[in-house]
């Protein structure tokens, strides 16, 4: 092997590239995955989307092609209407504009339940808290702002028991979203939440366009959509199986979905490394077959002189697996660094 330092070099130049290879392709794979699971768990996390919409259907009278009005009322009754729902909350929303000392900012505010923070996993920063019980019962003129809506409105000073101003009328600062991590998308980092029945005293008892359901862990998702539909279609007198009436998005679906889809993904980056990892086992079997060739004199000489086969077969293994080994170990060392660096400069 030191004699032929070129061909032993290229063979283990194959080897250490196809570690790399291997390792570097399922480190961002896994690196991937794990960045959109965060994304689409903002989303895809167990719980339902119901927006109201037309019917379709004719019932009792009632000709297809009817509005749904839904309201917020009718939406927190679901609870209590079915056992197998854990939490609900009513979706309101609307643009407006928040002021705070003269600088006017129009964004989306939305009228939610308290419940609203545990179902869409909404992080807040410390000393912060989300809208409680109280602050619906009461009406409570308080607001929960995102990251960036309130850097944009107050820039990096304190923020919390602060006043902006809704529509002219005073809200305290009661809470502020976490700053998303990189790769990690905050879906209220731009928006603003303020208690649903607040938002109906203040923009009126608007139509809820979309609510969302958390049911229990052990309930059929099927029954679930089901028992909701035919609740407020008693309640809005419309046909329970018009399906288009009432839109029923179940998140665990595409969860399901995207994570087969992620296991591709690896499998994929993974077969293209072992790929490479094998061209190169091909270019160290092919050197270590011109080897043979070209020491045939001398493996003559060692069998004339007594040796056998198998030591023979040995030392030409034996080459190979020091040359696979160590062209292996500096490969993933290699890769095993650039992966740490990496980790670093993002963190």
């Amino acid at each position: 092997m030191w004699q032929r330092k070129l061909r032993s070099a290229l063979a283990l130049f194959g080897i250490i590239w196809g570690t790399l290879t291997v390792v570097l392709l399922l480190a961002i794979g896994h690196g991937f995955t794990q960045a959109s699971q965060k994304n689409i768990m903002q989303i895809a996390d167990g719980v339902f989307f119901a927006f109201p919409a037309k019917t379709t259907l004719s019932y009792r009278g009632y000709p297809a092609g009817q509005k749904i009005n839904l309201k917020a009322k009718t939406v927190m009754q679901l609870k209590k209407a079915i056992p197998d729902i854990q939490a609900v909350s009513p979706m309101l929303s609307t643009s407006v504009n928040l002021s705070f000392k003269g600088k006017k900012v129009n964004k989306n505010i939305h009228g939610v339940a308290p419940s609203f923070g545990y179902l869409r996993k909404i992080n807040l920063t410390k000393q912060s808290r989300f809208l409680n019980i109280i602050d619906m019962q009461k009406k409570n003129r308080v607001v929960v702002l995102g990251d960036k809506l309130k850097t944009r409105l107050m820039g990096d000073i304190p923020s919390l028991g602060k006043r902006i101003f809704i529509k002219n009328i005073a809200f305290t600062i009661i809470g502020v979203t976490q700053e998303s991590k990189k790769n990690v998308y905050n879906w209220y980092e731009n928006k603003a939440l303020i208690p649903y029945t607040t938002y109906i005293t203040l923009f009126g008892n608007k139509n809820v366009h979309r609510f969302i359901v958390l049911p229990n862990p052990d309930a059929n998702p099927q029954q679930i959509a089901q028992s909701m539909r035919h609740y407020i279609a008693w309640k809005q007198h419309f046909n329970p199986d018009d399906e288009s009436a009432l839109h029923v998005f179940d998140t665990t679906k595409i969860f399901q979905f995207f994570k087969w889809f992620f296991v591709g993904i690896q499998l994929f980056l993974g077969a293209c490394g072992a790929l490479t990892l094998a061209v190169g086992s091909l270019g160290v079997t092919n050197i270590m077959f011109l080897i043979v060739r070209e020491r045939t004199r001398e493996i003559g000489l060692r069998m004339a002189v007594g040796a056998r086969n198998w030591h023979i077969l040995l030392q030409i293994l034996f080459e190979a697996l020091v040359i696979v080994a160590l062209g292996g170990f500096i490969g993933f060392m290699i890769a095993f660094f650039q992966v740490l660096v990496n980790h670093f400069l993002q963190s």
